[in-house]
């Protein structure tokens, strides 16, 4: 069983031990490979069937009984933070299998892209050049306008800060006091 799987439905879960759990992790681990884009249940349940060796009703009534059990049972603020929002009443099974996949989904993808990501910024009239950083963990940015600068110049200085993954704090800290952005200290 998938170790992010597990952790993220223990996060939110009740009464962990029950075998409807194990059942949970499985249709969220086939929901997956479904997303960003949408998927049927029917489709999951098919899925799910290979690698559990279950049938479709089976699963569908263990994937109710795990969302009967959260609600009941699991943790409300895990379960807010997986909604981005408290729901009012018991999630749908599938909006639970959904939220789930996704969580597990984004963190995959987090751990895709490097932490920071550094741009050429340009503008046209007067021309003028600059960066822009984008950290994800936490989510920030920054935009620095360079004035004096010509485009080759800030060209290397983004490859640099990309190259060396520099934090978005330490770059706007040695921005703002006046220290060249290529140093690494």
């Amino acid at each position: 069983m998938d170790e992010e799987i597990l952790l993220a439905v223990e996060q939110i879960g009740g009464r962990l031990s029950r075998d409807c759990y194990c059942d949970l992790c499985c249709l969220v681990e086939t929901a997956i490979p479904h997303l960003p884009g949408t998927f049927s249940m029917e489709a999951l349940y098919a899925e799910a069937r290979a690698e559990s060796g279950k049938e479709k009703d089976t699963l569908a009534k263990s994937l109710s009984r795990a969302a009967e059990d959260i609600w009941a049972y699991g943790d409300r603020e895990a379960l807010r933070q997986l909604f981005r929002r408290m729901p009012r009443e018991k999630p749908a099974p599938k909006d639970l299998v959904r939220a789930l996949a996704m969580s597990v989904w984004r963190k995959r993808k987090a751990q895709d892209r490097p932490p920071v990501r550094y741009q050429l910024l340009e503008s046209l009239y007067p021309r003028r050049f600059g960066i822009r950083g984008e950290s994800w963990d936490p989510a920030r940015q920054l935009v620095v306008l360079l004035y004096s600068r010509d485009r080759a110049e800030v060209e290397q200085l983004v490859q640099a800060l990309n190259r060396d993954q520099v934090p978005l704090q330490e770059a706007q800290e040695r921005f703002l006091c006046g220290e060249d952005l290529y140093t690494r200290s």
